[in-house]
């Protein structure tokens, strides 16, 4: 299990890298949980995006069982829109797949959501650029032409998602 780092800057505001399969893309949510937990003062938000079976809801699975979340409990959010899972920090998990526009997802509570002592992760943001917060940690996967493969492409915005960022490109390189 390694994860490859493809690209980075110096600024920590960017990253490429490439996760080999299933056990890679576990290791990257733990990582990322990990730090978070130890090192990022809450709220932070999430936006993954990537074609479907990419591994948006793999990756949440993974990331909410790292914090403590229930394994019985993390599912996709896709037919139930948002899960709350009740781990250390608390997550709140949306699907924005199948929401019609930006005041649909606002009557979803997504700014509570955002303001709240937590992490929330929100697959297919990339749906709702403009209502994502300013401390937002992109995450885009791609399928490599391996099938099993991903290529990451990671970008930090504000100070909480830049210290995130840096902290994972050391130990990545």
């Amino acid at each position: 299990m390694t994860i490859k780092t493809l690209s980075c800057n110096l600024e920590a505001t960017s990253c490429e890298i490439l996760i080999a399969d299933l056990a890679d893309c576990r290791m990257f949510a733990e990582q990322v949980a990990a730090h978070i937990k130890a090192h990022i003062s809450l709220p932070i938000a999430i936006a993954l995006s990537g074609t479907l079976g990419a591994g948006k809801t793999q990756w949440s699975r993974f990331f909410a069982i790292a914090l403590g979340a229930h394994p019985e409990t993390v599912s996709s959010p896709t037919f139930m829109l948002v899960h709350e899972y009740e781990s250390r920090p608390r997550i709140f998990h949306l699907d924005a797949y199948r929401i019609g526009d930006e005041d649909e997802m606002l009557e979803l509570g997504i700014e509570e959501m955002f303001d709240a002592d937590a992490v929330t992760i929100v697959e297919w943001a990339d749906r709702f650029p403009t209502l994502m917060p300013r401390q937002t940690l992109c995450i885009q996967l791609e399928v490599d032409e391996s099938e099993s493969s991903r290529r990451v492409h990671l970008l930090a915005n504000g100070e909480r998602s830049r210290i995130l960022l840096s902290k994972l490109i050391a130990i990545w390189e």
